[in-house]
Order: structure tokens, then sequence, then C-alpha cells
């Protein structure tokens, strides 16, 4: 399998929506990907954040559910090394700063295809395919990549 990195909006969509289609979708991914799996430290503080904001109600049991993702997956940490390269590709591609530390993180421990739905879906930075799993143009792709 490839190594694959998720986005925050992975973890979103299946801990808030379980039973709408995109929920569903991504709790598959998440089970799919958790083998060899990366999730940058940068994505659970915007998932944390996310709940934190929109349904205070259930933090405790975010904070409860990121140490299981810890458990599962590569969780790469923001270093100052991580900084000065996002920085760089933030620069050189003009994308969003945090964006491209989740990016750097995910590329730090050898992933290959980070699945998002909120970059640009296909680009390739550094090596690191960014795929819209939600896409069904892209079904094909990332079944190759998690069948690997």
């Amino acid at each position: 399998m490839t190594r694959v990195a998720l986005d925050s909006n992975i973890l979103i969509y299946a801990e808030l929506e379980p039973e709408s289609a995109k929920g569903k979708r991504a709790a598959e991914l998440i089970l799919r990907a958790a083998k060899d799996g990366v999730i940058p430290v940068q994505v659970f503080g915007e998932y944390l954040r996310f709940i934190q904001r929109r349904v205070p109600a259930m933090f405790e049991e975010a904070v409860k559910q990121v140490s299981v993702y810890q458990a599962a997956f590569l969780t790469p940490s923001t270093t100052g090394a991580v900084i000065a390269s996002a920085s760089e590709m933030a620069r050189d591609h003009g994308l969003q700063f945090w964006d491209c530390v989740v990016c750097v993180a995910a590329l730090d421990v050898g992933a290959k295809v980070l699945l998002t739905e909120d970059m640009q879906d296909g680009r390739l930075l550094n090596g690191l395919r960014l795929l819209n799993p939600f896409a069904p143009a892209n079904d094909e792709a990332i079944e190759a990549v998690l069948a690997d």
C-alpha cells in the first residue's frame, strides 16, 4: 500500500456526520489507511479546533478520539524543520501555510498521497499527490493507492 496521509476534513466527516455519504466514505478511508497511514499532528489541531468551535459538547470525546488515531497512525510533529520547509512550499506554490505544514509533515514520513477535500485536487507537491476522496473521478486512483 502506498503511504497515505489524511487531512482534518476526513476526521471531521467521520466523527460528526457518520451517517452521511461523506461520513461513511471518511470512516472507510480511515480504516483502510490505518495500516500504514499518516495523520500529521497539525491535522489533530485543526480537527480539535473545529470541534471546539462548532460542537463544544463533543470536545472531550474528540480529544479521546485523537488518542485512538495516534495509536493507529504515524503522527509526525510540526517541528522547526517542518515550519521552514512549509514556509518555502507556501511561498513557492502560493498555498496556505498551514496546509503546507500538513503536506511537509506527511512527506517527511514517506506519504505519497494526501486525501483532502480542501486543497487543489490532483496537484503534485514535491512528490505528494493531493486527492479529493469525495470526488467520484478519484475513486479508481484512491482504490489503487489503498490496495497496493
